[in-house]
């Protein structure tokens, strides 16, 4: 009964180990299986004499390469070894040890015999014992096979392979492995200490290869590399980051890193962004868009080949409607997310043969005016935001040129504010400056009127233009001073709030003299203040005010003529209305201008300083709509 149980036993052994593996029965029944056998077959490649024999081999064994024996190639001189006739492949030199995996064909390779020769040497670098290996000496091109420490050894450490320097910050070989030598080359043996740290790099949800993982020392000082074939769709490599999520601390491509532990270092992938531009309406070509990574800063294009019939490009805005914010030809802008930048065009100018000058800044703009010129130009200067200006004189190279100063909108008129003392603008000698949607302010202790009018200059108010809030010291003008130059003030303009502080101070409002003129068609002029005459507007010197239209209000004078004084008989005040209106504008007496005097009545509303004041065909002019004779003094 025992003996059945035995045989049932072995049966059902053998069935299972042949279910197992067919090979295992094999070798229980037969012995191990013979390794796999291969052949390496050497070659003349042109050469005379006999090579050398070819070689049976077992698999996973190493041979070295031999010498070429009696093989000769007249002129030539043997290198080495290459599986390629042509040694396009790898060319080993003799005693290069190759490790038998396959079967195996190499050509004897041969040179010209000038070829230059180059040695490779074998550097200690401060081994305790033994010695190096042997300097090799081969043609240029050949390969050989890194050797390894041989007897060298270097107390407390371990011995890492060679590199090209002797710190290791150079090129590292293994042992084994195989090195082309192009010229004379020391190899210094790197000595590890026992405690190695490694350094990974992960590609953080890129593609491509990762750079290869180093192994080093405690304290050695590596250089960060850089993406290599990493790829990232819709982003930009930029560095490398000790955390994932990029909240580390950060590295860039060749920062050098002092390895004090293991580490993973992170690829830092930052979004791309695109800054698109659009015409807006414009006919012609937008700039083209520019995808660049966020944080990059660009400098805005220009026009370019876009036009908008009639109205003028000024820059670029934020929305279509020009209400976010506004850019203007070459500012610098910093990418941090997709935007699209649309064209801002001016509406229909006051001339549509303007040109607009070059420049961001207010200063820049006039700048460049007085720097080109050329005869009859009119330049359109847009002010984009509330701006500080010195005191600038508005000329040019050429004559008869016109300047017009703007707001965009007339929903959102900007501000130029007087900075230091002077004239906020001088209008020279052929130059017309109009200003619309614009105010300009002066500040509380300078010492000129707020604008100058030089002789054969034009100063044009129109609609939504102020002179306002300048408090000066000077006695001639606290407004406007018109110097034998011109001023128009037409419907929707002010010359408002303006203040002459100095005893016996003149036309707070406006101060005009030297036959210069002044038209007023409409606007106001108001709660101007002086400690002398003219509280509206003083005239003197031959020179002409002709009112067709407007308010005169609100405006003190100390001394004589709240509303305009006029100084002598050379000058003329025509107060008539125009063709076809009801209207020459009004003055208002009384309280309405004040002159504020207990010398008699000195003209609440128009002082006349010479006699026949009452004639009205003197060259005093005509007056309509003064509110009462008696707020009409004269001497």
């Amino acid at each position: 009964m025992k003996k059945q149980w035995l045989k049932y036993f072995i049966l059902m052994a053998v069935i299972g180990a042949a279910l197992l593996s067919c090979e295992g029965m094999a070798e229980l029944f037969h012995g191990p299986k013979p390794p796999d056998i291969y052949t390496v077959i050497f070659y003349t490649n042109g050469a005379t004499g006999t090579p050398p024999e070819t070689r049976t081999i077992n698999s996973g064994i190493k041979i070295n390469l031999p010498d070429k024996g009696d093989m000769n190639s007249s002129g030539n001189v043997f290198v080495g070894w290459s599986e390629s006739s042509a040694g396009i492949n790898a060319i080993y030199s003799v005693g290069s040890a190759i490790t038998v995996t396959k079967d195996f064909v190499f050509y004897a390779q041969w040179l010209d015999a000038s070829t230059p020769q180059y040695t490779v040497t074998f550097n200690p670098n401060g081994a305790t014992s033994g010695m190096s290996p042997s300097s090799q000496t081969v043609y240029n091109g050949i390969g050989i096979t890194i050797p390894g420490n041989g007897s060298l050894a270097y107390s407390g450490k371990i011995f890492g392979g060679w590199n090209t320097q002797a710190n290791g910050g150079g090129t590292n070989y293994e042992s084994g492995t195989f090195y082309t030598v192009t010229g004379n080359t020391t190899l210094y043996a790197k000595w590890n200490s026992a405690i190695q740290y490694t350094v990974n790099f992960n590609a953080n949800g890129a593609g491509g290869t990762v750079p290869s993982t180093q192994t080093v020392d405690p304290g050695t000082v590596i250089v960060i590399p850089g993406a290599g074939s990493m790829a990232y769709s819709g982003r930009t490599f930029s560095g490398w980051n000790t955390n994932t999520g990029g909240t580390g601390t950060n590295y860039t491509e060749g920062d050098s890193y002092t390895v004090t532990g293991n580490v993973t270092l992170y690829a830092k992938w930052n979004p791309l962004y695109t800054v698109t531009f659009n015409a807006n309406g414009a006919s012609g070509t937008a700039p083209d868009a520019q995808t660049v990574k966020s944080g990059t800063v660009i400098n805005l294009p220009g026009v370019g080949n876009m036009t908008n019939t009639g109205r003028n490009f000024t820059g670029w805005n934020t929305q279509a409607n020009g209400s976010g914010t506004n850019y203007v030809e070459g500012d610098s802008y910093t990418v941090s997310a997709n935007v699209t930048l649309y064209a801002r065009w001016a509406g229909t100018p006051i001339d549509p043969n303007a040109i607009v000058p070059q420049g961001s800044t207010l200063a820049q703009k006039l700048a460049y005016i007085a720097s080109n010129g050329g005869n009859g130009t009119v330049y359109d200067v847009v002010v984009d935001n509330n701006e500080y200006l010195s005191p600038t004189t508005i000329s040019t190279l050429g004559g008869n040129i016109t300047v017009i100063i703007r707001s965009e909108n007339s929903s959102d008129i900007k501000s130029i504010q007087l900075s230091g003392q002077g004239h906020l603008f001088s209008v020279s000698n052929n130059i017309t400056l109009k200003l619309q949607d614009i105010v300009l302010r002066g500040i509380s202790n300078n010492n000129s009127a707020l604008v100058a009018v030089a002789s054969g200059g034009t100063l044009i108010l129109n609609s939504g233009s102020k002179i306002t809030g300048n408090t000066t010291s000077t006695r001639t003008g606290g407004g406007i001073y018109v110097n034998g130059g011109n001023l128009e003030i037409n419907d929707g303009a002010g010359i408002i709030a303006n203040t002459i502080l100095a005893t016996g101070g003149d036309g707070s409002g406006i101060y005009v003299l030297n036959s210069g003129t002044v038209i007023i068609n409409g606007g106001l002029i108001s709660e101007n203040k002086c400690n002398g005459a003219g509280g509206g507007i003083y005239v003197i010197g031959n020179s002409i005010v002709t009112m067709s239209g407007g308010i005169i209000s609100k405006n003190r004078a100390d001394w004589s003529g709240g509303g305009i004084h006029i100084e002598n008989t050379g000058c003329s005040f025509i107060k008539r209305a125009t063709s076809g209106s009801s209207t020459s504008g009004i003055i208002y007496g009384g309280t309405g201008n004040d002159a504020n005097t207990t010398g008699g009545n000195r003209g609440h509303a128009v002082y006349r300083y010479f006699s026949n004041f009452k004639n009205r065909n003197t060259t005093l002019g005509i007056y309509d709509e003064i509110t009462t004779v008696n707020d009409v003094g004269w001497e």
